[in-house]
């Protein structure tokens, strides 16, 4: 083989191992921003139900002081209500991202990247979960019950 061809076998090379390491890099990155992005949508949802409980918390209170019992179990009542339609958007939030970042991810053959980011998946959904029961905890305390 000629030093040419010897040179021009080994600049292939080198652009392939360069282009692939790029590629996986990429991926690397964009299942990253998936993962963040799941992460960030459920520490806003946590925001949100933490508002809103204590908000409640603070309705009822008034509520049972004033011997207004049933208005407020309605207000508890509403508060999960709100809370679980807000859960139900940032869980199909979150399937949006997660499918479209696993969709990008098996097209480049990164499996494991894929696995990454449906697991966030999986942990946020039960973040979500975990969530609800802790304001109907709550709201049940603030009830006396």
């Amino acid at each position: 083989m000629s030093r040419q061809g010897i040179f021009t076998c080994i600049c292939t090379l080198a652009i392939a191992t360069f282009m692939s390491g790029t590629a996986k890099a990429d991926a690397e990155s964009a299942a990253a921003r998936c993962v963040s992005g799941i992460q960030n949508t459920v520490q806003r949802s946590e925001s949100l139900v933490a508002e809103r409980t204590a908000e409640t918390v603070v309705l009822i209170d008034r509520l049972l002081n004033a011997g207004r019992v049933e208005a407020a179990v309605a207000a508890a009542r509403d508060c999960v209500q709100q809370t679980r339609e807000d859960l139900r958007l940032a869980g199909n939030y979150i399937d949006d991202i997660t499918n479209d970042c696993i969709r990008s991810l098996v097209r480049m053959q990164e499996y494991q990247l894929a696995r990454r980011v449906d697991n966030a998946r999986e942990t946020a959904f039960g973040s979500l979960v975990n969530l609800l029961e802790r304001q109907e905890t709550a709201l049940a305390d603030a009830l006396g019950n």
